[in-house]
């Protein structure tokens, strides 16, 4: 064995001077990578009151489990006020018209205001020279128990024809 030794000492030396650099380049390495995980580690427990990442991550699975509760009362929150919505006026319509033959530049009008299920209020103003009138008639479906004059009818249509729906997909 010691003649083995012997025969290969210089290369067993330069064998082992080798592996000794190798080993010295990858500790080097390493603590770049320690020095890099340090400063990240810093910079996430710089503004904070503790130094554990134990902590970091029990107050941030808080916060998570915080936020997902308000996204759901928010998400409630949503569905009820676009099922309130539907009720509010989206629908408008208006026409002006001369009521009578006398009396030009069309101060007459007629309004419809209605909302998604064309339920709402039709309001119809008559000028004339001795005066102004107003109307008012319920609308139910797009339809009044009343009879409705062309001009109503006709701001009924164009309310309906105007309404461009704006649902947001769940």
């Amino acid at each position: 064995m010691r003649s083995y030794i012997t025969t290969y000492a210089s290369e067993i030396v330069i064998f082992f001077l080798v592996l000794n650099m190798v080993l010295f380049l990858a500790l080097l390495i390493e603590l770049a990578k320690n020095r890099s995980l340090k400063r990240r580690f810093l910079d996430l427990t710089s503004n904070q009151d503790f130094k554990s990442l134990e902590e970091i991550i029990k107050l941030t699975n808080e916060k998570v489990e915080y936020f997902e509760e308000v996204l759901k009362a928010l998400t409630k929150s949503h569905r009820v006020l676009s099922e309130n919505a539907k009720l509010c006026i989206k629908k408008v319509g208006i026409v002006r018209y001369d009521a009578f033959e006398n009396v030009g530049s069309k101060l007459s009008f007629a309004l419809a205001l209605l909302d998604e299920f064309d339920t709402g209020v039709v309001i119809n103003s008559i000028y004339s020279r001795e005066g102004c009138s107003v109307y008012a008639k319920p609308i139910e479906n797009g339809l009044s128990k009343y009879p409705l004059s062309a001009e109503e009818m006709q701001a009924i249509d164009i309310a309906r024809k105007n309404y461009i729906s704006k649902e947001i997909k769940e």
